[in-house]
Parts: C-alpha cells; sequence; structure tokens
C-alpha cells in the first residue's frame, strides 16, 4: 500500500514537472520568435549594423534563462520514465545521455547571461546536447510504442518531434560543407529548417501530452 501511494505521487509530479517543462519551452520558443522578428526588422533598416538594443537583449535573455528553466524541469519527467524503458544498456545509455544533455541546456542559458560563458562557446555546446536530446526523445519514444508503456499518439508524436528535429540538424549540418552562402547551400538550410523547425518547436508540445498522458494513467488506477 505504502508503494502504491508512492508510485502514484511520483507520476503526480513527473505530470507536473512535464506540463511546466511543455508551458516554458513554448514561452521560451515566443521569446526566441520575437528576438528573429526583431533581427529581421533591423536588418531591414539603416540601423542594420547597429547593436541589437535594450529590449533585443532582454528578449535574447529571457530566452536563455526560461529555456533553461524548462531543461531543468525535463529531468524529473525523464527519470521518471526512466522506470518504463526496456531493461537493457542501450535504454541505459540513452537515458544517462539525455539527461546529460539536459543538465548541459539547464546551466548554459544562465552562464551565457552572466558571461560566464562566451556566445562562441555556449552555442555549439548547446547544439550538441539538442542533438542529444532529440536522439533521446526518439529512442524512447519509439519504445514507449512497442511497450505501451505511453499512449501510442504521444509516442508516436514524440517519434515525429525527436526524428525530424534530428533530421534537420543533420540536413544544415551538411549544407555547411557546402560554399557559404551559395544557393545550393541556402536550399538545403531551407530543406533543413522546413523538416527539422515544426519538429523542434513540437519538443515542449510533446511535454504537455506527456504530463497529460501521466495524469490520465493516474486517474485511471485510482
Amino acid at each position: 500500500m505504502i508503494r502504491d501511494t508512492a508510485g502514484k505521487s511520483n507520476v503526480k509530479m513527473a505530470s507536473r514537472f512535464a506540463y511546466a517543462a511543455g508551458i516554458t519551452g513554448i514561452l521560451a520558443n515566443l521569446f526566441l520568435i520575437a528576438l528573429y522578428i526583431q533581427l529581421g526588422l533591423q536588418a531591414g533598416g539603416p540601423e542594420s549594423k547597429a547593436p541589437l538594443g535594450l529590449a533585443g537583449e532582454l528578449v535574447g535573455q529571457a530566452n536563455d534563462l526560461v529555456g533553461s528553466l524548462a531543461t531543468g524541469f525535463m529531468i524529473p519527467v525523464a527519470l521518471a520514465l526512466g522506470g518504463r524503458l526496456p531493461r537493457r544498456w542501450a535504454a541505459r545509455i540513452t537515458q544517462a545521455a539525455g539527461l546529460t544533455a539536459m543538465a548541459l541546456l539547464t546551466a548554459g542559458g544562465p552562464l551565457l547571461v552572466l558571461e560566464v560563458l562566451a556566445f562562441a562557446v555556449q552555442t555549439p555546446i548547446a547544439v550538441v546536447a539538442y542533438i542529444v536530446l532529440s536522439l533521446w526523445m526518439f529512442l524512447i519514444n519509439l519504445w514507449s510504442l512497442r511497450t505501451a508503456a505511453l499512449l501510442p499518439r504521444v509516442a508516436r508524436f514524440g517519434v515525429f518531434a525527436g526524428a525530424g528535429t534530428l533530421a534537420g540538424y543533420v540536413i544544415v549540418g551538411l549544407g555547411l560543407l557546402l560554399p557559404w552562402m551559395s544557393w545550393p547551400q541556402l536550399v538545403v538550410f531551407g530543406v533543413g529548417l522546413l523538416l527539422g523547425l515544426p519538429a523542434w518547436l513540437s519538443i515542449p508540445v510533446w511535454f504537455l501530452l506527456l504530463g497529460r498522458n501521466l495524469g490520465k494513467s493516474l486517474l485511471c488506477s485510482q
């Protein structure tokens, strides 16, 4: 009875953290979109070579901090999902890699805002961490489809978000091998963004669906 109560408490807590990760992740994405809109508007004006300005810096810092908060909320969720993964070495490695990526993304934002890490240093770390996070999402949802650990529609959405984001990163990475700002490179970048950006923006939406899934599983067990 005590173990059953503790298990329900853990699921309830994981559901709340999943909702928190989803909400803060969407908010961080909105800050990022606002920042790029401002950069686009500035690029078309006479002040295109001027610094971004206080408003732009605040929006960028808000994106960094809220994004770090979102990945911080992901960590308890990932730990809770660990109990639903297959008991094999591949799952353990995937779980460890995913948690490491989340920890790096959580620490990266504040360190960037406090200027402990330079943008040129933090950016490649964040890119690699997001690639690992996407791979983690893809694999745990793929395993969940096979084991019915999550609702099929939630797991399928997670597979889409993880695989799409990975595909976007791979295509953009291949584009970097082409002559800089050439038409072939721009076309490859466009394809990568077309595939990867919707999937990347879907990551916090998956956490919202996961929170609902965990909440429903708790209600069904009562």
